[in-house]
């Protein structure tokens, strides 16, 4: 588990919904301090960024668009791009490890983009465009989440409409339009369950957690690294045992240890602890208030030290200290106009 904390200068960028667009904050020695972001429309509401930490990659669910941003030394934003997306509401932009091509997951039509970036980590083209499935009378498809496996062989997107999650096989020297597979392999969750997102294990990389929202549940798979079918092993709830009252699960996060689960509950507005065993299997501990409303999407630093929560309704962020056993202590809290994500990189050298 984490050490004591010690401060290193991070920047900070969150994406909210409403006028405050991107803020840009600094972390150093403990203190948060507010810079110039980049306000305006849009609702840029899910942040990536480049593996040399020097791009950041904004979906604008409210704009349909992307757009891409070179970091400068002092942690200013400079727009180099703005590209539609691809379909309508754009919740969810992810890239592979070698930052050649991007995943775009859209909720209001249900489609999955996949880019190819160029060598300054530029959108260069629309590869593919698949769409998870088709409406069955008034379920419509809303793709959530796409990430690729641990292995790069598949892409894998969760569907909160059509309750399921999809794999599709993925081979980055193929010709660029044959990259993504024309078909899926597809896992159904219980009806109405609403998958969201989902997090491979950092060791066991056939192993994921996914995070279902409308039932606040959480489901362990495995990934067959032949077929990439997904086979359930073990599903729990992330809210206290008898809880009656309406809640909607959102994000989660994994330790790089591997042994422990963090889950976000919004209006119970809690984090769901879980322990993972060493077969990976997940057994829930307890819950930590996260001390604002709505918290919708979860960060780490990038040393697994603090965990941060945005409570979009609280209009705050939360930071917590991971203790030794992996427990988040609150530590204190920043107003930010209905933060969605909160991205956490190293200040670059000057």
């Amino acid at each position: 588990m984490p050490s004591p904390i010690t401060a290193d200068a991070l920047d900070a960028y969150v994406g909210s919904y409403g006028p405050s667009g991107l803020s840009r904050l600094r972390l150093a020695q403990g203190h948060w301090q507010a810079l110039a972001g980049q306000p305006g429309p849009g609702d840029p509401s899910w942040l990536s960024a480049h593996a040399g930490g020097r791009r950041l990659y904004a979906a604008l669910e409210g704009a349909n668009e992307l757009r891409v941003y070179d970091r400068e030394p002092d942690g200013g934003l400079q727009l180099l791009q703005q590209r539609a997306s691809g379909g309508s509401g754009p919740v969810h932009i992810s890239l592979d490890t070698a930052g050649r091509h991007a995943l775009v997951a859209h909720y209001g039509s249900g489609e999955l983009a996949l880019w190819a970036l160029d060598e300054q980590g530029l959108l260069a083209e629309r590869l593919a465009l698949r769409r998870t499935g088709e409406a069955q009378g008034q379920v419509l498809p809303h793709a959530h989440m796409a990430q690729w496996d641990p292995s790069g062989r598949f892409v894998l997107c969760s569907d909160l409409g059509l309750d399921s999650l999809f794999c599709w096989r993925f081979d980055a020297a193929a010709a660029p339009t044959q990259r993504l597979a024309e078909t899926s392999q597809r896992w159904r969750s219980a009806s109405g369950a609403g998958p969201r997102h989902f997090r491979f294990h950092p060791r066991l990389l056939q192993q994921l957690y996914l995070l279902n929202e409308l039932d606040s549940t959480l489901v362990w798979l495995r990934l067959d690294p032949d077929s990439g079918a997904l086979q359930a092993q073990l599903r729990l709830s992330s809210l206290p045992a008898g809880h009656r009252d309406t809640s909607y699960a959102s994000d989660l996060l994994i330790s790089a240890d591997g042994r422990r689960l963090y889950a976000l509950n919004r209006l119970h507005d809690s984090i769901a602890v879980f322990a993972l065993a060493p077969d990976g299997a997940p057994q829930l501990l307890g819950h930590e208030p996260t001390r604002g409303s709505f918290p919708r999407s979860a960060s780490f630093s990038p040393d697994g030290r603090w965990l941060f929560t945005c409570n979009q309704r609280g209009n705050s962020i939360s930071r917590f200290a991971l203790d030794e056993s992996g427990w988040p202590r609150f530590q204190d809290q920043l107003t930010v106009d209905a933060p969605a994500s909160l991205l956490l990189l190293p200040a670059l050298p000057g």
